[in-house]
């Protein structure tokens, strides 16, 4: 069996193999982090850490992105009565 890439977290400095863990790759920047909780830390921290000014458009357009979605999927669920 062939074992893919290693990998290790960023917040906590565990080794991870590709397939496994939480891996984001944006140009040259690449954040790996072994589990969901490692992620959520970090992003929690970036959050917290960034300029107001830098996050907050791109928050905004996303949480709308987000709700419409969920609203769509909500009224795909209702249940048609005729």
């Amino acid at each position: 069996m062939v074992k893919g890439a290693k990998y290790k977290c960023l917040v906590c400095g565990r080794t991870f193999y590709e397939g496994q863990g939480i891996v984001i790759r944006r140009g040259d920047l690449e954040l790996a982090f072994h589990s969901a909780r490692c992620a959520a830390k970090f992003l929690r921290l970036l959050v917290e850490r960034a300029e107001g000014d830098c996050i907050k458009s791109s928050s905004i357009r996303l949480s709308k992105e987000l709700e419409e979605a969920l609203s769509k999927r909500l009224e795909a669920k209702k249940k048609v009565i005729a």
